[in-house]
């Protein structure tokens, strides 16, 4: 499980946003009214951080920490669908402020080609998942609760080589990248066999 920043819903720009509440829940679970959850997982140290972009620049830098041995990282929190290759998805959620997912069996997320600035032998792959659940009593205000989901939850695949060639990856294992497909110019695309699912962010150490 991973600790729970829960994010200002409506402030602009989103990068200022305040810092609500840090929590460390047992159950992966957050209630969320007017806010939205970035995680950071666990074992990634974050101190201090004094808005939305100082975390999640503290994050990711955590995280290439956190593997030791690699050089960079690139990431997409996907806090709006910037990074999301319109012309190749199906079945998709698409929105702001962590509303980006995919629709239940067989739907396709593919991000945009992400310039690298090297061509990597080894890359390590990780993203985050959730769910979101409504309760809506007659008599009372609407409770939603964010819901920490395996990333067993999608199916992943990459390409180092502009889309030419992909290859199967499990969150946070190592890929060796056979030598004619490295390059430098990177994707990465997801497909859901299971419920609706948001995707709360991705990453590549390389």
């Amino acid at each position: 499980m991973g600790t729970h920043y829960l994010v200002d819903q409506f402030h602009a720009p989103v990068g200022s946003s305040s810092l609500i509440d840090v929590r460390t829940p047992s159950n992966g679970q957050s209630l969320v009214n007017g806010a939205f959850v970035v995680r950071v997982p666990g074992g990634v140290s974050v101190k201090n951080p004094v808005d939305l972009s100082d975390l999640l620049t503290k994050k990711y830098a955590g995280l290439l920490t956190f593997y030791a041995g690699f050089q960079f990282i690139v990431w997409d929190d996907m806090l709006d669908a910037a990074g999301v290759d319109l012309a190749n998805v199906s079945g998709v959620v698409l929105g702001d402020r962590s509303t980006n997912g995919l629709q239940a069996n067989g739907t396709l997320l593919q991000s945009v080609v992400v310039p690298l600035g090297s061509s990597p032998t080894q890359a390590i792959v990780t993203w985050e998942c959730f769910t979101v659940g409504d309760v809506d009593p007659a008599g009372g205000r609407l409770e939603r609760t964010y819901t920490e989901v395996a990333a067993s939850s999608y199916t992943c695949e990459v390409s180092f080589d502009n889309g030419a060639n992909y290859n199967p990856v499990l969150d946070g294992g190592v890929l060796n990248i056979p030598v004619p497909e490295q390059g430098s110019n990177f994707i990465i695309r997801f497909a859901n066999g299971g419920t609706k699912t948001f995707i709360g962010s991705w990453s590549v150490v390389f």
